[in-house]
């Protein structure tokens, strides 16, 4: 039996909506928050799907970070789903750092216990988290440090804090000023790449009817948003 599932994604000003069919994604709508009555886009959309009878098996959503006005906004109108009796109670939020992280540990060979840096730029913030690869993990990442927002300058002694330096960490990034950043292995996201790796997480977990509770720094059942700490916090 095909499972239907709905993508959320929000990033900066912008509010993504995927709808995952039959082993494939069947729809894509994107529209800038700021522009747009975007509540109204936002449950239209929806509701096409909800009065030909579509049943979404399971919701997964941002939790950031990547802008708190986007974040905020799209939080609701996912407490707002929950009251929806053609959607199921599955409701996963995740992290946008780690979908990158995940994205580039599928995109390239990194070896085991080698370390990827992912950064999310949104106005004045550097949101930044650092994983390794860990090949015993449903995911194959495992999570070392908590968001940290903190000026790009920096990173090197962010780095030194895990007895790191740039030269054994690959860096993901999405809208960020990679010039200016001193890890020599980059690698940028596309916004529209995210989406698809989205719902590769999202098909690992009903496939193997994962227990995500064991991964609460990727994902939480509860809708409450990712934000990084900054410097004077850590």
């Amino acid at each position: 039996m095909y499972k239907n599932s709905l993508i959320v994604y929000g990033y900066s000003q912008t509010l993504s909506l995927a709808i995952f069919h039959k082993l494939k994604i069947v729809k894509v709508k994107s529209f800038n928050v700021s522009t747009h009555d975007n509540v109204d886009l936002f449950f239209n959309e929806i509701s096409t799907f909800l009065f030909s009878h579509f049943t979404f098996n399971s919701v997964y959503y941002s939790l950031g970070p990547g802008g708190f006005t986007i974040i905020r906004r799209l939080l609701s109108y996912i407490k707002a789903l929950t009251f929806n009796k053609n959607i199921s109670q599955k409701f996963i939020g995740f992290n946008n750092l780690f979908v990158l992280a995940y994205y580039l540990n599928n995109k390239i060979k990194i070896k085991e216990k080698d370390y990827i840096l992912s950064i999310l730029n949104h106005s004045n913030d550097n949101f930044m988290q650092l994983y390794q690869k860990k090949l015993k993990s449903s995911f194959s990442l495992h999570t070392l440090s908590e968001i940290k927002n903190i000026n790009l300058n920096m990173i090197d002694t962010f780095l030194e804090k895990f007895d790191l330096n740039s030269n054994n960490v690959y860096l993901v990034y999405m809208n960020s000023h990679s010039n200016n950043l001193s890890i020599p292995i980059k690698y940028i996201v596309e916004e529209s790449n995210m989406i698809e790796v989205i719902v590769k997480i999202s098909q690992l977990i009903e496939n193997t009817n994962l227990d995500i509770s064991k991964y609460n720094s990727f994902f939480s059942n509860y809708p409450r948003p990712l934000y990084g700490k900054l410097p004077s916090t850590n």
